[in-house]
């Protein structure tokens, strides 16, 4: 490829010499200050319990730690009136409505659970705006808490997580795409005689016995209410770093409240019972905790609130049980009440949705309420990393409303769990977060389609000078992640790698260069948002591009952007997965000789660069072009399926900062433009 480059250059510019371009971009030094800038959500209701809309600046007073901080940025979000907007398009992620679908499949029978299933389908495919984002999660004392998605869009991956909360696995590390008991009844007496003193000590030893496997199973039963706060404080304490306000809907038939809270005030009986043992010196047939309520459980309760208060987490309920009764044909005896959702939702402001067997409306309701989002933004002193910041929001002249927002903020740093990980990666690709950490340049080139799907090579390059900053040891792990978005939010192919690299062995190499990763997706014709996320394991240092792209059809005319060629030797090549279903060769061949492209157009100051532009189901006689900046053509090359075109691009403009092309067709208005960044040194 080398010679091929070097004899086109010589038929052009025979008094130049092709100097070797150095394969990463030196980019430009900027100073670094540390600031914390700080988004708060908020969402305003009035006495009808419906948004208000209309606020400004003017109308919010935040204080941080009892300091008042200036709003240097104002937000306002109408999601009833954003829905001709496109999923692709980049919103604030803060403002994003964020769900958690929660599963409890402790407390609810497989009845209820059916029940649940149809209303959170129901409320996926219409009670979701396209820029709401979803997650799907199950909880189980016996099982844990799992996570079965990330927070996404992608109606598929969301209704096959709904299909099976109990068993489903995914494929996708990161969960955004598919890729793939009762107390027992006392018995009745059933003594014949007027009972003597040989049956009333039987009767007491069976009472005792009774009571005892009451306070055994209340035992167990008050247990498992605890473990599963403690899971829904572990939920909480996940979410903390995700932006904005995020609403759990617990989808559960709730836990008898008597293991938190003690005997109900109407238990007539109970209570005669016990203050008869008291008055006879029995204690030992008086349980506490059933008539006082268990400090632990209501102490766990406390800690949710916080945690979620902290986290600014939401939890909702919908009783899935529908309408109570005393007793059911099917299953006997229950009990009527629902205060034990109730008491987990009351300290996070959330709400109980019961008696009501169309929990669709509820969903309907809770969507309605926070149709609009105020973000608010300010600066604050950097604090000690994971230290905890309390935020207060007043309103301003505005009668009669209450506001919902985040309770307090934390500083970055601190350690992280790997479901932490795992949400704040997805977060960063399906928000578009720009992330510095590691440099990072990627192109993705569709390539008309065959049949019904189109081969669209994905390059990343990946700094190696960033990569070997990232660990003090002989090794450092990347993750690639690569996922195509269509315009309705599904992820329509993804491509994910781990590399594990020896510095022992390649560390010189990764110098001034680094790692360039080819693969390839198939995709429809359509438009896409490619985004792209290296992660280093060791550290959590990210980096992240989108490229948009769109697929042709197979007869449409198509113009590829610019590609500017690599020298070899620069960079550590990895050649990731593809998909088999293009069946397609390696595409970037030019006259007879296979070449990797730059991911990145970097300039320098008087060497000339090639570059190519490759235009499909278009003849070059019936077709012009214009550059600019300005390049000579140095060679156009037709074939079965188009032109290739070479150019050289010798001197670009002080200030110019892209590169575009052109291609018209004779005598038509019909014209096709690409562009590519370009970054002078």
């Amino acid at each position: 490829m080398r010679r091929t480059i070097q004899r086109i250059m010589r038929r052009l510019l025979p008094l130049l010499v092709l100097m070797p371009t150095l394969a990463f971009a030196q980019r430009t030094f900027q100073e670094k200050v540390t600031v914390t800038y700080i988004e708060v959500p908020v969402t305003v209701l009035g006495r009808d319990n419906a948004p208000v809309r209309g606020l400004t600046r003017a109308n919010f007073e935040v204080r941080d730690g009892g300091v008042q901080r200036m709003i240097e940025s104002f937000d306002a979000i109408d999601f009833a009136a954003a829905g001709g907007e496109k999923v692709l398009s980049p919103l604030n992620p803060a403002s994003r409505r964020k769900f958690l679908l929660l599963f409890d499949l402790s407390h609810s029978s497989p009845i209820s659970i059916g029940r649940a299933q149809d209303a959170a389908r129901n409320f996926v495919a219409r009670g979701v705006g396209h820029r709401d984002l979803v997650a799907v999660a199950a909880i189980d004392v016996n099982r844990g808490v799992r996570f079965l998605t990330s927070f996404t869009n992608d109606r598929n991956l969301l209704n096959a997580a709904i299909r099976d909360p109990r068993n489903f696995q995914g494929v996708d590390p990161l969960q955004l795409s598919l890729g793939r008991g009762a107390v027992p009844d006392e018995a009745p007496s059933t003594s014949a005689g007027g009972g003597d003193a040989k049956d009333t000590v039987a009767k007491e030893l069976a009472a005792d016995f009774a009571r005892a496997v009451s306070t055994m199973d209340d035992a167990y039963r008050r247990s498992r209410v605890r473990q599963q706060v403690e899971m829904l404080r572990f939920i909480a304490r996940s979410l903390q770093k995700i932006a904005g306000r995020k609403h759990i809907v617990l989808l559960s038939e709730g836990f008898d409240p008597r293991l938190v809270q003690g005997r109900i005030a109407g238990d007539v009986k109970e209570q005669t019972e016990e203050n008869s043992a008291a008055v006879d010196g029995e204690v030992w047939k008086i349980d506490s905790d059933k008539r006082f309520g268990s400090a632990s459980a209501q102490n766990s309760i406390s800690d949710l609130a916080e945690a979620c208060r902290r986290a600014d987490v939401v939890i909702h309920a919908v009783d899935i049980r529908g309408l109570r009764v005393q007793s059911d044909v099917r299953e006997g005896a229950k009990s009527s009440t629902n205060e034990g959702l109730f008491l987990l939702t009351n300290s996070t402001g959330g709400t109980v949705f019961r008696n009501s067997n169309d929990i669709n409306a509820d969903f309907d309701r809770l969507s309605r309420q926070h149709e609009v989002v105020y973000v608010l933004g300010f600066q604050a002193p950097v604090g000690r990393p994971g230290e905890f910041h309390e935020l207060k929001v007043r309103l301003v002249n505005v009668p009669g409303a209450r506001v919902q927002h985040r309770g307090g903020y934390y500083s970055a740093g601190g350690s992280e769990s790997s479901v932490e990980r795992t949400l704040s990666s997805a977060e960063v690709i399906i928000n578009d977060i720009p992330q510095t950490d590691v440099d990072l340049a990627a192109i993705a080139m569709p390539f008309p389609t065959t049949g019904d799907r189109s081969q669209v090579p994905v390059i990343l390059e990946i700094s190696g000078d960033d990569l070997l900053k990232q660990s003090a040891k002989q090794s450092v792990t990347a993750e690639i992640y690569v996922y195509a978005f269509d315009e309705e939010g599904l992820v329509r192919d993804a491509l994910f790698q781990r590399m594990h690299l020896d510095l022992a062995q390649i560390g010189e190499r990764l110098r001034g260069g680094g790692v360039k990763f080819y693969g390839t997706l198939s995709l429809p014709p359509g438009r896409y948002a490619i985004r792209n996320l290296v992660r280093v394991a060791e550290t959590d240092a990210k980096g992240f591009q989108r490229v948009n792209v769109v697929v042709p059809a197979a007869d449409d005319v198509a113009v590829l952007q610019p590609l500017f060629f690599e020298e070899p030797g620069g960079w550590v090549m990895v050649k990731g997965g593809s998909n088999d279903a293009t069946n397609a060769p390696y595409p970037f061949v030019l006259d007879g000789q296979a070449f990797v492209p730059s991911a990145r157009a970097n300039l320098r100051s008087g060497e000339p660069r090639l570059f190519t532009v490759w235009v499909y189901n278009a003849h070059p006689d019936e077709l012009t072009y214009e550059v600019a900046p300005e390049a000579k053509l140095v060679s156009s090359t037709p074939d079965a399926e188009g032109t290739k075109y070479v150019f050289a691009l010798e001197r670009v403009p002080a200030g110019a900062r892209e590169l575009g092309v052109t291609i018209r067709k004779k005598g038509s208005t019909d014209e096709r433009r690409v562009t590519v960044p370009i970054y002078p040194r």
